[in-house]
């Protein structure tokens, strides 16, 4: 019983690891839009067929090759919300390991050897356990596997038939869940050739008809031969718009495929050098890696599909390096009960250690640390949804948004990328637009304001030039423009921030203050310096010259231009510095102009009764210096706990003043 046990560890431990991989919080932008369009779907009972959610290019064909992930995701969102999708996710990554498990084990791997080999294909790819059709290419990849190994063991006719019917259906269906189902034929083909090269005729034409059958079956989706337009994008549409899922691996970005490429090519090459009597794959076997190798060098989305399609061969020759290790060194290498239970314990502890460390995340619900959640709040609060440039990411969020969607709120751009023109593209993927050739291009698109999130790194935060475009929202990573038009006069007098940006490579977007005031702004000239100095503030990091200059010009003009308010908590602030920095009669003229302005702050008291005694006026500084302790209390016991600090340091000022003023020493 102890030793099934221990045996049966290595697999429920593998599970329990990719399990915890695949529960995070949902995270994926282009989940939003997917149940947005699932839901379409649902009501229309048919697929919209153009572009629907964008104000842009409303009537540019729309080739949805997911429709029916989209139909669950919908449904799933609204029987259980995002917690039902990332469940549904992730056993349905459990069930595709638990198959390429059994995979391995049927060609010949040990229980250990898979379980450690699957880990780390899991690892390598776990960037791509995401919530979207892509996941079910790893389970038609895993069952394609199958067919390939049924096709070429069983000669009978009727098995023959009932696997490529199978092959078929199980092409056709992940067919209209996700374009990549275009990897079947070429996985059979090659597999067809391997097995030609292996001699053996009967396994290469009965793959070879699989093949054929699995291409034809690609076909079978509402969009027909709409695929290979498709497809064809994906390698047309990264030329003209940078995407970083078809950027080539790197090590710097991608380490962990790296280092499993490179291990299992030495685990391979050492079978193949050490162990081969024990392990001899056939091409069959090993021919059907080229086509993942070959996409997953250009492109880092199927960096996870070649890790697990490459796990079975990699899984095989590691047990047969082990067993030839074993053999030789029978002390040394442990066996395999041991080695079952010693696989098993490093899976759980690395499954477990990071939920158990500080700061962990249980939850799987919406993760929305990547939203500009206060900016679309704010644009919803001041109606700018019309007509507002937004980026691809949070497109497809706006899509989302119950209420504010399709049709009434249509956006600029969302993450589906076939369903704009290549030149639309173009335009979104140039780093060297102008400002001029931006508002251009915006008046033709009708657009009068913007959201713009990743505000620290995103060029476009820098082309909009502000005499035509006030800036009203700068918070976080998120950024808010409005066009100078007429309607919108009261929202940019409100709230215009005066700064503009400036982008580089190297070092990201800069603020920039705006030291002149635009033509158009409704901003009075006071209150323009008065935020100018607290965009200054904000910038340098400390009270600057600049911007103490600002502040200064603001206060200069009559009092009542700036927001009763404002002036006083301004001058109450420039007093307390004008006070530090020994200029008494300024500070007790700005702290009684924020008295006059509606400043009761204890503070501003206390300020004007020291400048009061710097200046002499020892009368006058009784009586403020009486102001402050009525407002701490007033006398003895007014407080639980007797007079406030304040109050005590109050009336001992209070006295000396007071002696002062009589000539006492």
């Amino acid at each position: 019983m102890l030793r099934s046990v221990a045996r049966a560890a290595p697999v429920v431990a593998l599970l329990l690891f990719v399990a915890g991989l695949s529960l995070r919080p949902m995270a994926e932008s282009d989940l939003f839009f997917r149940i947005k369009a699932g839901e379409e779907i649902r009501a229309r009972h048919a697929l919209p067929g153009r572009n629907l959610y964008s104000f842009t290019f409303p009537d540019h064909p729309d080739i949805d090759t997911a429709w029916l992930f989209e139909v669950g995701v919908a449904t799933l969102y609204a029987g259980g919300g995002f917690e039902a999708i990332v469940v549904a996710k992730t056993l349905l990554l459990v069930a595709v390991f638990a198959a390429a498990f059994a995979l391995c084990r049927r060609r010949g791997a040990g229980p250990v050897a898979s379980a450690l080999v699957l880990a780390a294909a899991a690892y390598a790819g776990h960037d791509r356990f995401v919530e979207r059709p892509h996941l079910f290419s790893l389970a038609g990849e895993v069952a394609l596997l199958f067919a390939v190994d049924a096709l070429a063991a069983d000669a009978r006719r009727k098995a023959t038939v009932r696997a490529v019917v199978g092959v078929a259906l199980a092409v056709a269906l992940w067919a209209n869940l996700h374009a990549g189902a275009f990897v079947a034929p070429a996985l059979l083909a090659f597999a067809a050739v391997g097995a030609a090269l292996d001699r053996a005729g009967g396994a290469a034409r009965r793959l070879t008809v699989a093949a054929l059958v699995a291409a034809a079956a690609t076909l079978a989706t509402p969009v027909g031969t709409g695929i290979f337009r498709y497809l064809s994008l994906h390698r047309t549409l990264p030329a003209l718009h940078p995407v970083d899922e078809f950027r080539s691996p790197t090590w710097l970005s991608d380490p962990a495929l790296v280092v499993y490429a490179v291990a299992a090519l030495a685990i391979i090459g050492l079978a193949v050098a050490r162990a081969r009597p024990m392990w001899r794959p056939g091409w069959r076997v090993v021919l059907p890696l080229l086509p993942f190798a070959a996409l997953a060098a250009t492109s880092v989305r199927f960096a996870a599909d070649l890790a697990l399609v490459a796990a079975p061969v990699v899984a095989a020759a590691a047990t047969a390096v082990t067993a030839s290790l074993r053999a030789r060194w029978p002390r040394l290498v442990p066996g395999p009960l041991a080695s079952a239970v010693a696989a098993a314990s490093l899976l759980c502890g690395l499954t477990l250690g990071p939920r158990l460390a500080p700061r962990s995340r249980w939850d799987i619900g919406l993760d929305t640390r990547e939203l500009p959640l206060a900016a679309i709040a704010f644009v919803d609060d001041n109606d700018l949804r019309h007509r507002m440039y937004n980026d691809f990411e949070i497109g497809s969020y706006l899509l989302f948004q119950r209420g504010a969607g399709y049709p009434r709120h249509r956006v600029f751009v969302d993450p589906r990328l076939p369903a704009y023109p290549p030149e639309f593209h173009r335009l979104l993927g140039r780093a060297d637009v102008t400002r001029g050739e931006w508002a251009a291009a915006m008046d033709s698109f009708g657009v009068e304001t913007a959201l713009l999130a990743y505000a620290g790194i995103n060029p476009r935060v820098a082309w909009w030039d502000p005499e035509r475009y006030a800036l009203v929202f700068r918070q976080a990573d998120a950024r808010v423009f409005v066009r100078r038009l007429p309607r919108y006069q009261a929202i940019i007098a409100s709230h215009e921030i005066p700064a503009t940006f400036r982008f580089s490579p190297q070092e990201g977007n800069a603020t920039v203050p705006l030291v002149t005031r635009p033509a158009a702004s409704p901003v009075a000239e006071c209150e323009w310096q008065r935020r100018l100095g607290d965009v200054m503030f904000d910038v340098d990091g400390a009270l600057s010259a600049r911007a103490v200059d600002a502040y200064s010009a603001a206060l200069a003009a009559p009092s009542g231009c700036l927001r009763g308010e404002d002036e006083a908590r301004l001058a109450a602030w420039m007093g307390a510095i004008a006070l530090g920095a020994g200029r008494a009669a300024d500070a007790l003229q700005l702290c009684d102009r924020a008295r006059a302005r509606g400043d009761r702050d204890v503070t501003t008291m206390t300020n004007r009764a020291v400048a009061l005694e710097q200046l002499g006026r020892m009368r006058d500084a009784v009586a403020a210096w009486d102001d402050v302790i009525a407002h701490e209390g007033g006398h003895e016991g007014a407080h639980q706990d007797g007079p406030s600090p304040l109050a005590a340091r109050a009336r001992e000022r209070r006295a000396k003043a007071a002696s002062a003023a009589a000539g006492r020493p």
